[in-house]
């Protein structure tokens, strides 16, 4: 039996979105994350000779979901969408909600619920590979805004999170690292910062980074045993703590 070539594509769409295609390149077959537009995989997809196999979406955001008619037009494929979203994405053909499984060619995953930035975002876990693409809940040293969901739901979204295995490598969709970045500095500064982060590995971080972007290359995607040192959202030892971060990262 052949063992299946399994790798994760970046399209970066609009100012800073990314769109995930999970190439097997065994098969020649490939599943789309979050089309927030549809160009651009058609794109890939034909320059690269792959078969498209079905669309995955983590919450209803019109730069997560933009592309998917398109798409689903041209390629007759299956949509997965969560279930407590069937209302604004009528389109999808299966809505999966926590503990569910979706097997797609050679990878399979588990649904998980994470609301806060939405009630019904949910994220998708490839135990094999330990990635998990996460949408808009956590992002290099920060975390998604609250659109729709509590304070409490998302740091304990978080906390589910933080709980996956250490080596797990985080796909989320958005490039706001450099962004956050300048938050974490901002805050280390903050005499009655509830957070004490660790300075060294917050530097080493900076320098891996500016050093990738300065080479036009992702900060995707995220490990999570360097997120849990330095970013500040996960290193929130209390709800209380999580409002304050998210309050002040508000405003910036």
């Amino acid at each position: 039996m052949t063992t299946a070539v399994l790798r994760v594509e970046l399209l970066p769409i609009f100012e800073d979105n990314y769109v995930f295609v999970l190439v097997d390149e065994t098969q020649r077959e490939a599943l789309v994350i979050d089309p927030g537009e549809a160009s651009c995989v058609q794109d890939y997809l034909s320059e690269h000779n792959l078969s498209l196999k079905g669309i995955l979406l983590t919450h209803h955001h019109n730069d997560h979901i933009g592309g998917v008619r398109t798409l689903q037009n041209i390629f007759s494929i299956p949509v997965y969408a969560p279930l407590k979203n069937k209302h604004q994405i009528p389109f999808a053909d299966h809505y999966v909600h926590e503990g569910d499984t979706i097997s797609l060619g050679n990878l399979s995953f588990s649904v998980l619920e994470l609301p806060g930035h939405t009630l019904g975002h949910i994220a998708y876990w490839q135990p094999e590979k330990k990635w998990l693409f996460s949408g808009d809940v956590l992002f290099g040293l920060g975390c998604g805004r609250l659109f729709e969901g509590t304070y409490q739901q998302m740091y304990e979204s978080l906390q589910r999170i933080k709980a996956l295995p250490p080596e797990t490598l985080i796909y989320c969709t958005h490039e706001y690292t450099e962004m956050n970045l300048q938050f974490c500095k901002m805050l280390s500064n903050l005499d009655d910062s509830p957070i004490t982060g660790d300075d060294e590995n917050l530097e080493i971080y900076q320098n891996e980074l500016i050093h990738r972007r300065s080479m036009e290359l992702p900060s995707v995607p995220l490990k999570l045993h360097i997120e849990k040192r330095v970013n500040p959202f996960l290193l929130a030892r209390s709800l209380q703590q999580f409002t304050y971060l998210r309050e002040l990262r508000n405003k910036q």
